[in-house]
């Protein structure tokens, strides 16, 4: 068959050298802008995050109860450490699920079948990046209730696919203990989350110069455009006028993200159709709960062209850098007392 995939990918990486070849100055624009999302953006918020989080991960701090694993199991299908894994995929952002589920998988938690279908709805937004782009795009009303579709079509997804995570009988697993010091599970975590970030980084310049090439030509081009609403999230947010457009966007979360989960979950053997149809399931099922939402709210929708204010916002406010930092340092508190207790929180922490 003429049209397989890897005709496709080398005709396209031919068109990019050329590009890059006869316009450099717009992928230098598109590197640039990267460069400056990964600086201000990603290193200051989720690499702390993640530090703190892959920290707890690599502890095998968990709640073996089985009253709560049961009520988990019923629900979700899922044992404590997988629901853990679920919410802070919908707290911290894409990335962050695909990094803890692939951790589950290492830990032995669960198997490829279960780390794939838990795939399938934990590739979130987190609230702190809907709130902050939406607002600046609509108004709070419309980010509000996007954010509420976000959430529930990945916990409808969770639903549903429980009976599919109960076949592989994923009740909790007995974990030994660790016998690592704090000092090596630091050490470790901090090179995890090192690697992580560069992984995430490299994709995220990569598509920013994309764009570069896809903004240069869309004048000439209207369609083209279009090109990155799909690349990458926040570029396909912000240009997006149509309320139910971007909701789905949300949930597809662009092929940038969908590089970054696959490169955070490689030690998983991943099931690509498994994947996408979470993606555009997601994306789907928001749009529905959007429109439902909209109307049942009676919600005006109103379209503001702040984009270059809230960029602005983007690169130099302080106020979500440090409402991130608040968490992380509470999840580190909670860490060291889970390992030193001795049912006194200040002298554990201290």
């Amino acid at each position: 068959m003429f049209f397989n995939s890897k005709k496709i990918s080398f005709v396209f990486v031919v068109v990019l050298i050329i590009l890059f070849l006869i316009f450099p100055e717009v992928s230098k624009k598109g590197v640039t802008l990267g460069l400056m999302t990964v600086s201000n953006i990603i290193i200051p918020s989720l690499f702390p995050f993640l530090v703190c989080i892959l920290m707890i991960m690599k502890s095998n701090v968990s709640i073996k109860n089985n009253v709560i694993n049961g009520i988990l199991y019923e629900l979700f299908g899922q044992n404590f450490d997988m629901f853990f894994a679920f919410v802070l995929s919908l707290v911290g952002g894409y990335p962050v699920g695909s990094k803890l589920v692939n951790e589950l998988y290492n830990k032995k938690t669960i198997d490829s079948k279960s780390a794939n279908i838990m795939l399938m709805y934990c590739v979130n937004a987190g609230p702190a990046f809907i709130l902050s782009t939406v607002t600046n795009k609509f108004n709070k009303s419309i980010a509000i209730v996007l954010l509420a579709s976000h959430i529930s079509a990945t916990v409808i997804m969770a639903l549903f696919l429980s009976k599919n995570l109960k076949k592989n009988k994923c009740k909790l697993n007995v974990i030994k203990k660790t016998t690592k010091s704090f000092s090596e599970i630091f050490v470790e975590s901090v090179a995890d989350a090192c690697s992580s970030i560069l992984n995430i980084s490299a994709f995220i310049i990569f598509f920013s110069s994309v764009n570069a090439y896809a903004d240069c030509f869309a004048e000439k081009m209207p369609i083209i455009k279009y090109i990155s609403f799909f690349t990458e999230v926040t570029s396909g947010v912000l240009k997006c006028n149509n309320v139910f457009l971007v909701s789905f966007l949300l949930g597809f979360s662009g092929f940038s993200i969908w590089c970054q989960s696959f490169s955070l979950s490689r030690s998983i053997n991943i099931n690509y159709l498994k994947f996408i149809l979470g993606r555009l399931l997601h994306g789907g099922i928001s749009v529905m709960i959007t429109k439902i939402l909209i109307e049942i709210l009676n919600i005006k929708i109103s379209v503001f062209n702040n984009n270059q204010n809230f960029q602005k916002q983007l690169y130099y406010s302080d106020s979500v850098l440090f409402i991130s930092m608040i968490v992380m340092l509470i999840i580190l508190m909670t860490y060291i007392y889970s390992k030193n207790n001795s049912g006194k929180l200040l002298r554990d922490v201290i």
